[in-house]
């Protein structure tokens, strides 16, 4: 019985969706092309050749170094400054159980979250939104306590890490513009409400959400709680590029979403504490 309702349940959603992309054709178009857009212009300059700077650090002994010397994980680092989905891309080349690193590591790109952040509050109210950010993955660093990474020193040829890199990327960004496409032609358009609007959008795409904020006049508490929700979420469009990164790791899903949720707690609660002192 539970499978037949999960069937017709999905032949439902699949016909409801099918008729949408027919009576919507144009909407639909103007989404794919403002999805390929967004994936030319902002994600592959970006994110393309962090993803092979990535593999170049892990394949090197760099990781080794910071360890021993510094007594840091260099994936903190890396995922602060360059966000997600670059932490699953480093998390994918373990064996270990990565379940709490990938809940401590999840960051909205760093440089490109002050850029558009900065186009709906005030820096102070940006910087707030941003640190707080990391001092909650710090927060649950210290309460989950994850083991440690296997790091050793390596032997390696950088010609065949960088060609190995350039396939394996490839393939991450056609899946990455896979995502957005979907995300961004669901039937958001048929709601007229605004604040509803604002908050489904921060669940599900980063970009969008963030972009209607700027263009859509909302009060400055609903747009902090949509912008905090997407900062700490990242989007379901990011969390399915994650879960296609490490679909061959050793994760538990309910408790990475369980410490999720506690950031999100933690983390609205540091950025509205911060807001009143500050």
């Amino acid at each position: 019985m539970k499978n037949i309702k999960k069937d017709f349940l999905v032949f439902t959603i699949s016909i409801f969706y099918f008729i949408y992309c027919l009576k919507y054709n144009i909407y639909l178009k103007t989404q794919i092309i403002y999805s390929i857009d967004i994936w030319l212009t902002k994600i592959i300059p970006t994110l393309y050749p962090t993803l092979i700077i990535v593999d170049l650090i892990y394949n090197s002994n760099i990781p080794y170094y910071i360890n021993k010397y510094l007594h840091l994980n260099y994936i903190y680092i890396i995922s602060i400054i360059s966000g997600s989905p670059t932490n699953a891309h480093l998390l994918s080349n373990y064996k270990e159980d990565i379940t709490k690193y990938l809940s401590i590591t999840k960051y909205t790109s760093l440089l490109f979250t002050y850029n558009i952040l900065k186009n709906i509050f005030q820096i102070k109210i940006v910087l707030i939104l941003i640190i707080c950010n990391i001092l909650t993955n710090l927060i649950l660093t210290i309460y989950l306590n994850p083991p440690k990474l296997n790091i050793h020193k390596k032997n390696y040829n950088i010609i065949n890490i960088i060609i190995k890199s350039i396939s394996r990327n490839i393939n991450t960004l056609i899946i990455i513009l896979g995502t957005i496409i979907f995300f961004n032609t669901l039937p958001i358009n048929l709601i007229d409400n605004k604040i509803i609007k604002a908050i489904i959008l921060s669940f599900l795409e980063l970009t969008s959400s963030l972009n209607y904020l700027i263009i859509t006049n909302l009060p400055l508490n609903i747009k902090l709680l949509c912008s905090i929700i997407t900062i700490s979420t990242c989007g379901l469009c990011i969390e399915f590029q994650i879960k296609s990164i490490i679909n061959d790791t050793s994760i538990k899903y309910k408790q990475y979403i369980k410490y999720r949720l506690y950031h999100f707690i933690i983390y609205a609660i540091l950025v509205f504490i911060s807001l009143q002192i500050l």
